[in-house]
């Protein structure tokens, strides 16, 4: 080898490494610099729905059949029309239970409480299906082992991902309300 091609691939090596250096000071402070916020956390079961946009007392889809701590009780209701499919309307009532569910063990401190589900009707908001109704008394070491059998994990704010500032369900809350709702309703 001649001194001038010795010379190229000692350049080479040194501004491969250069570059290699930079990328890892880069990544390392972006890392540093990146602080994540924790999922937040509400006192109440009202505090969390209406901080989320779902339930409301107002338009009568969201009822409080007890409000006492010790026998938590709540109505929940996602407004359907009368002609949708009954396979339909029976989902969204298992569906609603398990957010309701969940989102509440993820965001508040509350261990147990009872969810019933009746759909509303979408043209007429006073008149619900009740034929659909569904009620469940749901406690959060149950809830804690649904997350560990269906996603590996016991840590509730795995089903959230922020966006903006904005906490979302993510796609391991949809693999339990969609995916696996069958299962997840019957192990609650």
């Amino acid at each position: 080898m001649n001194k001038k091609s010795n010379s190229k691939m000692i350049k080479k090596s040194i501004l491969t490494l250069l570059i290699a250096t930079l990328l890892l000071t880069c990544k390392s402070e972006t890392k540093a610099n990146i602080v994540e916020k924790p999922l937040p956390q509400y006192e109440t079961v009202k505090e969390m729905l209406s901080y989320a946009n779902d339930f409301y007392e107002e338009n009568g889809s969201l009822k409080f059949i007890s409000k006492d701590s010790s026998n938590l009780h709540i109505q929940v209701s996602k407004p359907v029309f009368q002609n949708d499919l009954e396979k339909n309307k029976k989902e969204i009532v298992k569906r609603d239970i398990i957010y309701v569910a969940f989102q509440t063990f993820a965001q508040t401190d509350i261990n147990e409480l009872t969810i019933t589900a009746v759909p509303l009707d979408q043209e007429n908001s006073k008149n619900y299906f009740e034929e659909y109704k569904m009620t469940l008394k749901v406690n959060r070491n149950r809830a804690k082992s649904i997350l560990k059998k269906y996603l590996n994990s016991d840590d509730f704010s795995i089903l959230y991902s922020e966006d903006d500032g904005l906490w979302l369900p993510n796609s391991n809350f949809s693999k339990l309300k969609f995916e696996k709702l069958e299962e997840v309703f019957n192990d609650l």
